[in-house]
């Protein structure tokens, strides 16, 4: 019999825990740690501590012992540091542990916040209080364009849509998510690729012509999954996000869709959902141009860098 005895953090935010199991008539404790070996399978590391937890002092060396298993023992990924890659994974370990998925830990507020933020990166004009407003009321704010209140209430939707799907990645289901964030709006094609040529706005990247986007999606798709046994997921929702983005399949929603798709990817594999913020626009659109230039690391570490500061506390200095 194991169970969980207590949550125990380092100096810095790599995690652990005391797992304290019976055996006959008595019970002894363990210095447990989620590692991962490879990108799509972890394993549990064990230091036996004895009948009785040590004091902090000589607890304390049995976390560098630890720490020296785990960087033996860990996958070493593509585009991110070591450390970064511990940091996430103990972020995802962590939730698997004490909360079991990954929605259990969103605040309350995290849909008005990932709503606003993604809208607002693409010009919608709703600040956060009036986004909270029709999302909660569905009362349209005066002065407001319609379609930036459709694009709130859409974007609840294609939330929910991502969240509870379980298929693979198609284009059904990239269209559909397209098609719930423009339904209702001034967008020409709603659900499916675009027929014309497009241009990013300030950006010198010009996507393919739109008779190559089937055929270029459909070797993407297959090659996310190919990577599926030598990229970390947070590098495969990198590479989705960046080249989805750089072929522009739609006439409307490609960053909103690419977002979304790359937060089912973070699901999928127990990691929470990221929230790209407004204020962090332009290191969002300089990682994104790097990825261009074909150099995935700048957005690799971008991302983790969001994750942790949105659902990790760091420890005082």
């Amino acid at each position: 019999m194991s169970t969980i005895f207590k949550y125990l953090c380092t100096v810095d935010i790599y995690m652990s825990f005391i797992e304290k199991q019976r055996h006959g008539k008595h019970f002894y404790y363990y210095l447990v740690k989620n590692v991962r070996v490879t990108p799509i399978k972890a394993k549990k590391l064990r230091i036996f501590l004895g009948r009785i937890i040590p004091k902090q002092d000589e607890l304390q060396k049995y976390f560098v012992e630890l720490e020296k298993k785990t960087m033996e023992a860990q996958y070493h990924a593509k585009w991110l540091p070591k450390e970064l890659v511990e940091r996430v994974d103990d972020l995802s370990a962590s939730i698997t542990v004490f909360h079991k998925t990954p929605s259990n830990i969103l605040p309350k507020d995290f849909l008005v916040r990932y709503t606003y933020n993604t809208n607002a990166i693409e010009g919608n004009r709703l600040t956060l209080r009036q986004t909270a407003l029709v999302l909660s009321d569905r009362i349209s704010p005066e002065g407001a364009r319609t379609d930036d209140v459709i694009e709130a209430l859409n974007a609840v939707d294609a939330w929910n849509f991502i969240k509870s799907y379980r298929g693979r990645l198609n284009k059904a289901f990239v269209c559909k998510v397209q098609y719930e964030i423009t339904k209702n709006t001034s967008c020409r094609i709603q659900g499916n690729y675009r027929d014309s040529e497009v241009r990013i706005f300030g950006s010198e990247h010009i996507p393919p012509k739109p008779e190559k986007v089937p055929k270029l999606l459909e070797e993407l798709f297959r090659e996310f999954y190919n990577l599926k046994k030598t990229l970390h997921p947070i590098e495969r929702a990198t590479f989705l996000h960046n080249h989805f983005v750089n072929i522009h399949p739609f006439t409307d929603g490609n960053g909103r869709t690419s977002r979304l798709i790359m937060n089912w990817i973070l699901l999928r594999n127990k990691f929470p959902p990221v929230i790209i913020e407004v204020t962090n626009k332009e290191q969002y659109y300089n990682a994104i141009e790097a990825a261009d230039k074909d150099d995935q690391k700048p957005f690799a570490t971008f991302l983790c860098d969001q994750l942790l500061a949105q659902y990790t506390v760091p420890t005082p200095s």
